[in-house]
């Protein structure tokens, strides 16, 4: 069993951001970039190459791979980790997840991921397979380059005194990061500019609905993940 005592928890405002580094996952972190990288060309459109995502279908079920279950496996234990320390008031039996993963893929093209919220879900998990700077990235770009940035949430005051209130937060990932955090808090992405620049981001959005609540949800639970990647498996040697 990977050890998780690394998970480092940050309470920002009334949010609860939780940073780690999967390296269980060292060994496979090129492979989860190459096969992120495959997706994402595969299914992203003109429009939505704009805004650096390919959202339209889940990894998961559509591109399963023994790399991938590992990733869910770490996902799911730091997700324990943070529902522990966040709502520790919660009792995680009543709930069940399930899991939605997509992929985003910033180059040194200069442009920003604007600033966003994944509605409806409760938590965003993103790991950061691959996070290559070139040489001359922060020269002539604005904050961290390709920093990920969370914005205050709470309203801006009207007050001008109080604006200086509604800050941010942002960081460079390290390449093997994972950070997760509530889909209510907006986010954005700062750019990079050097033409050498490559980020992917492989996004989970986890979803919690009561244990009995059988819903219209289309995504996956674990257990359903694991299983199809099971019969994927089978039909590739078959």
């Amino acid at each position: 069993m990977t050890s998780i005592d690394t998970c480092r928890m940050m309470s920002l405002w009334p949010s609860h951001i939780l940073i780690d580094q999967l390296v269980e996952l060292d060994d496979v972190r090129e492979t989860l970039a190459l096969e992120a990288e495959r997706f994402y060309e595969r299914h992203t459109q003109t429009t939505a190459k704009m805004a650096h995502r390919a959202d339209t279908v889940s990894m998961m079920s559509e591109q399963p791979s023994q790399a991938l279950l590992r990733l869910l496996t770490a996902i799911e234990q730091r997700v324990g980790v943070y529902i522990q320390r966040a709502y520790p008031s919660l009792d995680p039996s009543e709930l069940a997840a399930t899991y939605n993963t997509f992929v985003n893929r910033q180059r040194g093209l200069g442009k920003w991921a604007i600033p966003h919220r994944h509605v409806g879900n409760q938590l965003v998990a993103t790991y950061y397979p691959r996070v290559h700077l070139g040489e001359c990235e922060g020269v002539d770009s604005v904050g961290l380059p390709g920093a990920l940035c969370f914005h205050d949430p709470r309203p801006v005051q009207a007050n001008w005194m109080l604006r200086h209130e509604n800050k941010l937060f942002a960081q460079t990932p390290r390449q093997g990061a994972l950070f997760i955090f509530p889909g209510y808090l907006e986010h954005s992405t700062f750019p990079m500019f050097d033409p050498e620049s490559d980020k992917i981001a492989i996004v989970t959005n986890v979803r919690f609905t009561h244990r009995d609540d059988q819903g219209g949800d289309r995504t996956w639970s674990a257990e359903q993940i694991r299983a199809h990647t099971q019969n994927k498996s089978m039909e590739l040697e078959q």
